[in-house]
């Protein structure tokens, strides 16, 4: 008999795979605990589990017993808007650990820094402070990312027991105190091992569909648990196994559903000109160079590097070796396709 649908893709306590990113963080929190520094960035494409890990630090350094202001950045946000949000959620975080220290706290003021907003808390915690994480989630929402990315890694330089955690789609070159960990697509046994944990009792799912969904979704986390609740939901009461067919019969739907959910707004997001080379990589059998795909749209490789550059900065595409790019799930190809 078919259960209430397990495949909940905004549920926060099911992360798919990422056990070395979790370790990674554990082995963070020591660092910061033990009277360390430093910067550790999530990078990866939209849907690649940035938020969900963000969010889970978040717990996993308050169970710590560290302060852990967790804010997500907004579009246009300057530096000094983050530092007045961080220190709003100190605020709130000492009024509930320490709250005979929280006036003292809210007295020493918002100073629109980071370098402040740190000396505040070591200020009012003197001999006690425990350390802080500052998780900022999608710092590249900002135009001037790269600046601060910069500005952080300088500060956390210069202080002792404070941790940064950064997300971000977009890729920054490499900095001293700053560890980058990439979100790569998830392994196919990391998907078989989810489908398992979800799926206890009938129904039960293929393992030719398994491996028609990983083909396309490319690995992606949230993708890969949407189309799973979309075709959990599709099958009827009595059925014990959901096959190949099934996905088969109900990708339509499932685009359909995506185009309003995820992939229109990300299509959105592109100009015309990237648009037409999203185009040419939708309809690619393998992924071009970058010398074939300017001869296809009759301009130089610089401008035709640039555009590529600039989607993948936004998550429409990935690299699969140097110089060749492809659309980041066949889904998202076939989305694109439609648009003629």
């Amino acid at each position: 008999m078919k259960g209430p649908n397990p495949f909940v893709p905004w549920d926060e306590t099911v992360i798919m795979g990422r056990k070395q990113q979790i370790e990674a963080f554990s082995v963070f929190l020591d660092r910061v605990s033990s009277d360390s520094s430093g910067v550790l960035l999530l990078q990866g494409l939209p849907g690649s589990g940035k938020s969900m890990l963000m969010k889970l630090f978040h717990r996993e350094a308050e169970k710590r017993g560290l302060f852990a202001p967790y804010i997500k950045v907004e579009k246009r946000d300057k530096l000094d808007r983050i530092s007045r949000a961080l220190f709003s959620e100190l605020e709130n975080e000492i009024a509930v650990k320490e709250p005979l220290k929280v006036n003292a706290f809210s007295k020493e003021g918002n100073t629109g820094t980071l370098k402040g907003v740190i000396s505040a808390l070591e200020k009012v915690m003197r001999s006690n402070f425990p350390g802080v994480v500052f998780l900022i989630d999608d710092l590249d929402c900002t135009r001037k990312s790269k600046e601060m990315i910069r500005n952080i890694a300088n500060v956390a330089k210069e202080k002792r027991k404070v941790g940064f955690v950064v997300s971000s789609t977009r890729r920054f070159e490499p900095l001293e105190n700053v560890e980058t960990i990439y979100l790569d697509p998830i392994e196919e046994q990391e998907f078989h091992d989810y489908i398992a944990k979800m799926l206890k009792k009938e129904p039960k799912m293929g393992e030719e569909c398994i491996k028609a969904i990983y083909a396309d979704c490319g690995g992606n986390p949230k993708l890969l648990k949407q189309v799973c609740w979309i075709l959990y939901d599709s099958i009827k009461e009595n059925e014990k196994m959901i096959t190949k067919a099934h996905y088969a019969t109900n990708i339509r739907g499932m685009i359909s559903f995506l185009s309003r959910d995820w992939f229109g707004k990300l299509y959105a997001t592109a100009s015309q000109q990237e648009k037409v080379v999203l185009k040419n990589l939708a309809r690619a059998a393998e992924p071009p160079s970058i010398k074939e795909l300017a001869t296809r749209l009759n301009k130089g490789m610089g401008p035709v590097a640039t555009l590529l550059i600039r989607l993948e900065e936004k998550g429409h595409i990935v690299r699969v070796e140097r110089g060749r790019y492809e659309i980041f799930s066949k889904l998202y190809a076939k989305f694109i396709q439609e648009r003629g």
